[in-house]
């Protein structure tokens, strides 16, 4: 070890970093880092692992599972492509949805100086078409029903995996979704097509929650309260029927021994 070289601690890098010392373990368990060490034993993080701690964060935020990310790290780069081209049209779709909200607050803001005054309908509708465009309000929305049903531990590991919340952006979980939405117009549970989405939709869920049934049914349940809230619906082009589609058409999937028992 260079002792010329400033090196942190592993509550320092994590501080550094806005990363919990739990997400560094993780990283560190996946191979994603590898720390060095000083004379007495002591794990510590230089330059290098600096850098690549950074990789890591960054690609994390294009919603890449941690599985995906070594193998980026490890040189293949048509995955990365891939992703950031599900990113690029995941962008080009919130651009639409922002400049729809937009319009329809310049549209009401014209009918408010026209008329003096909006109705009761009026607010309702430009409530429920802008308010989840804001950012902030998902955010805190979110932030309420997963203190609920997921504990810090819970939510650390989420986030080591990928997994920042329902209120961001996640170019997986955005194919899978449109995927679904064809798919429930079309296609029985039972069909060989919607059994091979549940399974990789439960196969993106372990990703994030490691596999753990228990956290798996805190997932969901978040997912349920968030269907609850007014306009989360339209904006995330998921629906209740379209989790009870998923759910029956895993099941299905179970029984006829594509997926293993939970």
């Amino acid at each position: 070890m260079n002792q010329a070289v400033r090196y942190l601690s592993p509550a320092e890098t994590a501080k550094r970093l806005g990363v919990s010392g739990k997400a560094l373990r993780v990283y560190e368990t996946r191979g994603l880092v590898r720390p060095e060490r000083t004379l007495a034993g002591w794990r510590v993080y230089g330059p290098d692992q600096l850098a690549r701690l950074q990789q890591v964060i960054a690609l994390k935020g294009f919603g890449l599972s941690l599985s995906r990310i070594a193998g980026l790290l490890s040189g293949r780069t048509a995955d990365l492509d891939t992703f950031l081209a599900l990113h690029a049209a995941m962008l080009q779709r919130q651009k639409a949805e922002v400049e729809r909200a937009l319009s329809l607050v310049t549209s009401a803001r014209e009918q408010l100086a026209r008329d003096g005054s909006l109705s009761s309908d009026d607010l309702i509708h430009l409530t429920k078409e802008t308010l989840m465009t804001n950012p902030n309000a998902q955010s805190a929305t979110y932030d309420q029903i997963a203190a609920r049903h997921l504990t810090p531990e819970d939510q650390d590991l989420l986030a080591a995996n990928g997994f920042a919340g329902m209120d961001k952006p996640h170019a997986g979980w955005e194919a899978l979704i449109a995927e679904a939405g064809e798919l429930i117009q079309t296609h029985a549970t039972d069909s060989p097509e919607a059994m091979d989405l549940a399974r990789r939709w439960m196969a993106q869920v372990a990703v994030a929650t490691d596999g753990d049934p228990a956290l798996n049914q805190k997932v969901r349940a978040v997912a349920l309260d968030m269907l609850e809230q007014p306009g989360f619906e339209e904006a995330s082009r998921t629906s209740h029927a379209m989790m009870d589609y998923i759910s029956q058409a895993y099941g299905a999937a179970i029984a006829a021994g594509i997926c293993p028992k939970p």
